[in-house]
């Protein structure tokens, strides 16, 4: 069992005139900035990844398996620990520290590889009585520090959405993604591997 958590507030990259312009909406409109906050959560969720940066904590309890860790008389149990760890939401823009067991490590003891998702490589796994998490991870993900990094494309989407969102009065969010055109702007930056968060 794993958590991912940020206390970093949520903003979004599109700003409240790119959407007043492309929806042709009344730039007193009280409802904008809501929904350019929500349309801008609904794509990080679809894309997977961070768009500005903001820190991520990864907690696992008990350290990350793969495989069947619960059998039965018709079957034994096949697992095994994992040595590469997915960081979800990671646009990786750096890893500020890594424990486990409730003990820092050093930077030597693991490896980041880059990718859609970056992952953190371990070559061994620490053991100790504490009762702490297993394994938390402390980084920060996103495309860069300034709007400008952020690619076009995506920016147009979370305007297109909010659009959508808008004048569906926070209706059909589900399809808000599909329904509004973005998903196919969006596709080729979507992380399609990695864990389900």
């Amino acid at each position: 069992m794993h958590s991912i958590v940020t206390v970093d507030p949520l903003v979004s990259p599109a700003t409240a005139q790119e959407l007043i312009d492309w929806a042709r909406l009344d730039s007193d409109d009280p409802k904008i900035e809501s929904s350019l906050l929500v349309a801008t959560q609904l794509v990080i969720s679809f894309l997977r990844l961070e768009l500005l940066p903001r820190t991520y904590t990864l907690t696992y309890e008990d350290w990350p398996t793969v495989g069947t860790e619960y059998g039965s008389h018709l079957s034994r149990r096949t697992y095994s620990n994992k040595f590469r760890i997915d960081l979800p939401y990671a646009n990786l823009l750096s890893v500020e520290s890594v424990k486990l067991n409730g003990v820092v490590t050093l930077a030597t003891d693991y490896r980041v590889i880059p990718g859609k998702p970056a992952q953190i490589q371990f070559d061994e796994i620490g053991y100790n009585e504490v009762d702490n998490a297993a394994l938390e991870i402390v980084y920060s993900a996103g495309y860069g520090p300034t709007f400008a990094n952020v690619p076009s494309p995506i920016i147009q989407s979370i305007v297109m959405v909010a659009a959508y969102i808008h004048n569906h009065s926070g209706c059909d969010m589900g399809q808000a993604i599909s329904g509004s055109g973005a998903s196919q702007m969006l596709r080729p930056y979507a992380v399609m591997g990695g864990m389900v968060i």
